[in-house]
């Protein structure tokens, strides 16, 4: 048994519980406004990101190729000049060794010395030139230092008695004792010999050349900086054949540069050829750089050495990340404008889609239908003449359903109304027993009615609670409130109304007899509360509880109310139902499992 407190709650209707299930939407409900807001600045934000990240990414295949080309031009650049350098060189010696003056061994000594001394005046990068006799000792230089000291084991001398030699850059070592250093750095020489023979082809001796290295790095350095003017920060490199850094940044001089630093780098060139990009020992970032061997010039061989043009590639790139930068800035700017410009748009378009909106509501409610607002929007104002003839359909629905409607109440009631006299005609006379059941008959027929005379003010659309239940109370409601009512009013579809309607009646006949309300002092508690089912429906629970009656004595046998309580009407209400028959007063439960009017 449910306690009258338990019953007192309040609990939501039936319908309103249903109605904010169907209503809970999925995802957020936005405004048009904020929606096409934010699909416009979307679209721009991601549009001007996308076109951000290809620019960037063309831009910079396309800087990179063109920088790698411009390195690459210099190294090619820098190589023949150094190629074309040494040669001159080379020549300068070749063609000293065939004048008569160094191969005459009875020419005089300052003719000798004067002819090499012209040839260093003419190019002072020579730090001397010496003539050497057949067994390697120093016989004349060009400025009368290390005349007569023993040079025959020196590789120049070696191989210039057979053939013109070219020997790569080391450290001086006897001329660092009577030179001075030039700018604090240690003198390196490049050394240049060719054979002297006299005229039958006797080996005389050998004359040898010690060019200062300074004119290699001041050629990378002048090349530096043409190339500075139109690319900052480029550096060039001299690399020995041995991979060991002649020339280039302090952190490299005289290092040797591990292979895969030139070799494991990504190349540029679509055909994998060309300039590079990738780490180097001496940095974080990585470089651009393009390489370039010297190979020779004409008969001079070359010494094997490398040029290498590097630059930053986050010096270089920059301009690509400032172009991607104000792309990005600028597609911002424009994703904004387009937001604003379609909350504009969007404002409005949402006005005329608001009077759309009221105009379904009015439909919905049954009101008339206003005068729409002119659009320029095709689909809007062709919904908006849906709506009025849907409106006119309606119309003329609900004109033939209240005509039917009409219709059947007036020939219900006058079924009600044959029925009724049919039963005061067959039960006229009789008493006792017969006019008991008469009257019992025609209060059921009289309930019955006073269901049917809600239904039919609501069309049978459906019935409140509250209303079939004061509308059947009614006729005992004489001396005072008897009834207790406690519960939510709900809406109940018309079956579940007459129904309902039925059993309050027989519970009421059968308190005015033998219950509560045949004495001044009995009341009635009646209450209900809605409880979910698992089939998505509600179970309308109702409880009767009689107190201050006689005392109750269980029926020997139960009575035709008893069993339409428990059998028939129980069953039309979906339900079931149970009377108990304690004895401070009749308790009647009803479960019945009903769906929203």
């Amino acid at each position: 048994m449910q306690t009258d407190a338990e019953l007192a709650q309040s609990i939501p209707s039936q319908s309103g519980t249903r109605a904010g299930a169907r209503a809970a939407p999925r995802w957020p409900v936005l405004p048009l406004r904020l929606v096409l807001a934010l699909a416009f600045g979307s679209l721009g934000l991601v549009s001007t990101l996308a076109l951000a990240l290809l620019v960037h990414a063309q831009a910079t295949a396309r800087l990179e190729v063109e920088v790698g080309a411009q390195l690459d031009e210099l190294t090619s650049h820098m190589a023949r000049t150094l190629d074309q350098g040494m040669f001159e060189r080379w020549r300068d010696v070749q063609v000293v060794a065939t004048l008569d003056t160094l191969r005459e061994p009875d020419a005089p000594l300052p003719a000798k010395r004067a002819v090499l001394e012209r040839l260093q005046t003419t190019y002072p990068a020579y730090s001397i030139l010496l003539l050497t006799d057949a067994a390697g000792r120093i016989v004349a230089t060009s400025n009368g230092l290390l005349e007569g000291a023993d040079v025959s084991a020196r590789d120049y001398f070696l191989a210039g008695r057979e053939r013109p030699f070219a020997g790569d850059v080391h450290d001086a070592r006897l001329l660092a004792k009577v030179l001075p250093p030039v700018n604090g750095e240690p003198l390196r020489l490049v050394d240049l010999a060719a054979p002297v023979r006299a005229p039958d082809g006797t080996l005389v001796g050998v004359v040898a050349a010690h060019l200062d290295w300074a004119w290699a790095r001041d050629a990378a350095a002048a090349f530096e900086r043409t190339l500075t003017r139109q690319r900052a920060g480029t550096e060039i490199l001299l690399l020995s054949r041995d991979g060991v850094v002649l020339h280039g940044p302090p952190d490299l001089l005289k290092r040797t540069l591990p292979q895969e630093t030139l070799a494991g780098a990504r190349r540029l060139g679509a055909d994998g050829a060309g300039p590079r990009i990738g780490p180097w020992p001496d940095g974080a970032s990585a470089y651009l750089f393009a390489t370039e061997p010297t190979r020779g010039f004409r008969d001079y061989p070359g010494l094997g050495w490398t040029v290498v043009a590097r630059v930053d590639a986050a010096r270089a790139l920059a301009p690509v990340r400032e172009l991607s930068t104000a792309i990005a800035v600028s597609g911002l700017a424009v994703a904004l404008a387009g937001a604003a410009l379609a909350w504009w748009l969007a404002g409005r378009l949402a006005r005329p889609l608001d009077a759309v909106c009221a105009q379904a509501e009015r439909l919905g409610r049954g009101a008339p239908l206003a005068v729409l607002p002119p659009t320029l929007v095709r689909e809007i104002r062709d919904t908006g003449r849906a709506l009025d003839a849907a409106a006119r359909e309606l119309r003329q629905r609900e004109t033939g359903r209240r005509l039917l409607v009409d219709e059947l109440n007036h020939r219900v009631k006058n079924t009600l109304a044959t029925v009724q006299s049919f039963a005061f005609q067959s039960f006229r006379g009789l008493d006792g027993a017969g006019a008991r059941q008469r009257e019992a008959f025609e209060g059921r027929l009289l309930a019955l009615s006073a269901a049917h005379n809600i239904l039919t003010r609501e069309n049978w659309a459906g019935a409140g609670l509250h209303a079939v239940i004061e509308e059947v109370l009614r006729p005992f409601q004489a001396g005072g409130p008897r009834f207790a009512l406690s519960g939510p009013d709900l809406r109940l579809p018309p079956r579940v109304a007459l129904a309902l309607g039925m059993v309050l009646h027989e519970l009421c006949t059968n308190a005015a007899k033998h219950g509560a309300l045949s004495l001044p002092e009995g009341r009635v508690a009646f209450g209900w509360r809605t409880e979910p089912a698992e089939n998505g429906a509600h179970r309308l629970h109702l409880v009767w509880r009689e107190t201050g009656g006689p005392p109750v004595v269980p029926p020997a046998r139960r009575g035709f109310g008893s069993r339409l309580i428990e059998r028939g009407l129980a069953a039309e209400l979906g339900g079931h139902a149970r009377i108990d028959f304690p004895p401070e007063g009749v308790v009647c439960e009803i479960f019945s499992s009903v769906e929203a009017a």
